[in-house]
This record gives structure tokens, C-alpha cells and sequence, in this order.
């Protein structure tokens, strides 16, 4: 990807119903007036929150034996269904639209897991991980794969896993030939993260700069590269603007892409207005 790639995204959580009782199809949902009000025509990658990873089983897939480790849309009964609905109706309202799924962080041993069979070496185990994951991604047509790197996850995987298992993506995405998959990272810290096998095979790292104590100096002395690094924004109970976000990235850092957590929380009317606003900064329109 170029490093002067320009891009708005967002994070959605797929849990959370607003306003509450409401479901998907309510006419007042979060879910309709991102239709609504054509906002998924102001984001270029949407990541859907969150995903987990499991033993392969009859009913994952791709289907396993239990050997081997893939992904599902984890948590609320209702997640798969909105998944499916939102892989629908976004494309409808801007087919240029990116889809990526981002790996939940609560659990720490979400990915040191994966390197549970004895069976195998940690190699082939990140391997047939790398895998499954790209037999998922191509039966929903997604379009990437993220990690929500921060404790607990950013510090119960080792490096060594850790670079394992974004060789071995990476090696996945590269072998593609149908689309540009998309790896990316969003990090709060830098935990046990392998800068090497960032800077050859990630696209891009959304930095929780919302945290409070995210900082890009933290990742560059650790060996990643600042061609990398993008501004992870949060309009999240009013937290900033879109000017703000725009203004303190134009002042401090001047990343090419921006990310914003969220679309759908209980103020998703201010969430959504702002991602639009951000990308009419982010892109102009001509005069």
C-alpha cells in the first residue's frame, strides 16, 4: 500500500442496539441511518467489532477436526446476522466500501491459543491459522483482517507468536491474487508486538492516540516504522470533532489515514455526522 494512501474508516460494535430497543431493522436504529443518511458513502474500510478465535469444529469455518484454530464473530446471538445484514446493505450504499473484521483484545490468550497442539510446531500452527482465516475472509467476501492490540492481548503473546502469526498472514494476504487484503493493527500499546514483522506485512497501524498514553515515539523506538502509523480518532461520547481530530493531526503528526471508534454507541447521531464531517476534510469537495 502506498504510504500516501489516503483513507477514513471507522469501528462498529455489533453488540450494542441503539438506541436501546431497538434491533437492526427498527427505522430509528443506528444501524438504518448509517443507511439512512448515506454515511457508509463517508468510510472506505469498516471494521466490524469483534471476532474471536476457536477450535475448528463442524460448525466453524471452514469446518475442522479441533486441530487447527479459525475465527467467528463472537459474543451477542445477534452479531452474525447483523454481520450479514451489514455485508448486504453497506456495498448497496457505496460499492467501493472496504469490509475487515477486527479480533476482540479482552481475552489475552485470543491468539497465544492458537498455538495450543503439540502436534504441530508454533510455525505450522500460525500457519494453518493464517489459513483458516483466509477461508473465512473469502466465504463472507471480506476485505481484511485487525487487531485490537492492548493489554490484555499486547502482552500475553509473545513476540515470537505474535511475529509468527503476522508472517504467516501476511504470507496469506500476499498470496492472493483476486484483491488487496488488508492486515492492520490498532494499538494502544506496544506490548509484545514484533516490529519486523509489522513494517513486512501490515498495512497500517490505527494508534488509539484516545488513550491518553498511546504515543507514535513508543512505537517508533521500538523498530516500526512511522510510514505506518495512522490517526485513530474517537467520537465516542463527544470526545473530539471532526475539526479537532483533523486540526491535532494536521498540527502533530500528519498521518495519511484516519480511523474513528465508533459509529453506533448511544450517541451515534454526533458519531456518524462527524465521520461524514471528517471526510469532507479529508477530501474536499472541488469548488
Amino acid at each position: 500500500m502506498n504510504a500516501n494512501t489516503q483513507l477514513v474508516n471507522a469501528w462498529i460494535f455489533l453488540n450494542e442496539d441503539e438506541p436501546a430497543g431497538t434491533n437492526y431493522d427498527s427505522p430509528n436504529s443506528c444501524y438504518q441511518s448509517l443507511i439512512q443518511n448515506n454515511v457508509y458513502q463517508s468510510v472506505d474500510i469498516l471494521y466490524l467489532c469483534f471476532v474471536t478465535t476457536l477450535p475448528t469444529s463442524a460448525d466453524t469455518i471452514p469446518a475442522g477436526d479441533g486441530s487447527s484454530f479459525t475465527i467467528r464473530m463472537g459474543a451477542a446471538a445477534h452479531n452474525q446476522p447483523y454481520m450479514n445484514n451489514i455485508l448486504k446493505d453497506a456495498p448497496l450504499n457505496n460499492p467501493n466500501i472496504k469490509i475487515a473484521v477486527t479480533l476482540e483484545y479482552g481475552d489475552g490468550s485470543v491468539l497465544s491459543n492458537i498455538f495450543s497442539n503439540p502436534n504441530f510446531s508454533d510455525q505450522q500452527n500460525a500457519a494453518n491459522f493464517a489459513s483458516n482465516l483466509m477461508v473465512y475472509l473469502q466465504s463472507f467476501n471480506l476485505d481484511g483482517f485487525d487487531l485490537d492490540w492492548e493489554y490484555p492481548i499486547s502482552d500475553n503473546t509473545t513476540q515470537a507468536q505474535f511475529a509468527l502469526l503476522i508472517n504467516a498472514i501476511g504470507a496469506q494476504f500476499q498470496q492472493q491474487t483476486d484483491k488487496h487484503y488488508y492486515l492492520t493493527l490498532s494499538p494502544a500499546a506496544v506490548g509484545n508486538l514484533d516490529p519486523t514483522a509489522v513494517n513486512n506485512n501490515v498495512d497500517f497501524l490505527n494508534l488509539q492516540l484516545y488513550s491518553g498514553f498511546t504515543n507514535p515515539s513508543q512505537f517508533q523506538s521500538a523498530g516500526v516504522s512511522g510510514f505506518k502509523f495512522a490517526y485513530g480518532a474517537k467520537f465516542e461520547s463527544g470526545f473530539q470533532t471532526a475539526e479537532e481530530a483533523y486540526q491535532d493531526n494536521e498540527t502533530n503528526y500528519q498521518f495519511s489515514i484516519f480511523t474513528n471508534w465508533r459509529l453506533n454507541s448511544d450517541n451515534f447521531e454526533f458519531e456518524q455526522s462527524q465521520q461524514q464531517r471528517l471526510y469532507q476534510l479529508v477530501f474536499p469537495s472541488p469548488t
